[in-house]
């Protein structure tokens, strides 16, 4: 006798099966905390309250850290397959991003030993700050490569609509067919766009850039794990 449950939790289960879905998960307790915990410090909540949602977020920023250990290998190894990418500046911002994330959580595992008690460092303050720039390189990257294919995609549907006005009408459905595709191809790009414009914010504010709040970056940091959270989800169940 087989018993199934009411709800199908396959896609749930594949989801939390990988790394990046746990993680994004995490992140986004771990940042909504962040806010939580400026709120309630405004709203007059006893310094217990207000300590529980900080100890959460700094609990979990430690585990992200440990779930993250080994993940520079993965980049340099992104690194090296960005070289194969044909467009010279996307090949570029694609190497020099994976360098940068490989960088960034090289001296994000320091942290993490420096965190757990596991060994403690000198220079863990130097060491978190070249984190941050390494993980801001990353983002920029990631953000300019964007921009650039949005300037390509552009292109391509000015060429696209003026195959509209040809009078053939396999050149007309070629064009229409070819827009579709660019609409599609911008809607991923925007998306992107507004996720690393966002999370750019976050580093920016921790290396003095910017003088966001907690309670801001603790938004920011919730929405663009949501974000990111959607993009994993329809990835891992082809959604």
């Amino acid at each position: 006798m087989s018993v199934a449950l009411p709800l199908n939790v396959q896609p749930w289960l594949k989801y939390t099966a990988t790394t990046v879905g746990r993680d994004k998960i995490y992140r986004a307790v771990q940042y909504f905390s962040r806010f939580l915990a400026w709120y309630l410090l405004r709203q007059g909540a006893t310094k217990e309250t207000v300590a529980r949602f900080n100890s959460l977020k700094k609990t979990l920023g430690l585990s992200r850290k440990l779930m993250r250990f080994g993940k520079p290998i993965e980049h340099l190894d992104g690194a090296v397959k960005a070289l194969s990418v044909k467009d010279e500046f996307l090949r570029y911002c694609a190497v020099g991003k994976q360098l940068a994330y490989a960088g960034y959580l090289t001296f994000d595992g320091i942290i993490f030993i420096d965190g757990s008690g596991a060994y403690k460092f000198k220079n863990i303050k130097k060491y978190s700050e070249i984190a941050t720039r390494f993980w801001l390189a990353g983002i920029v990257f990631g953000f300019i490569s964007g921009l650039y294919k949005t300037r390509q995609i552009q292109i391509r549907r000015e060429v696209a609509v003026r195959g509209l006005k040809h009078s053939g009408e396999s050149e007309k459905s070629h064009a229409r067919t070819e827009l579709k595709a660019l609409a599609k191809e911008q809607h991923s790009v925007n998306k992107d766009l507004l996720q690393n414009g966002l999370d750019m914010l976050i580093p920016a504010t921790g290396l003095g850039y910017l003088s966001l709040d907690d309670g801001a970056i603790g938004l920011i940091g919730t929405a663009t794990a949501i974000m990111g959270a959607k993009s994993q989800w329809a990835k891992v169940n082809k959604a």
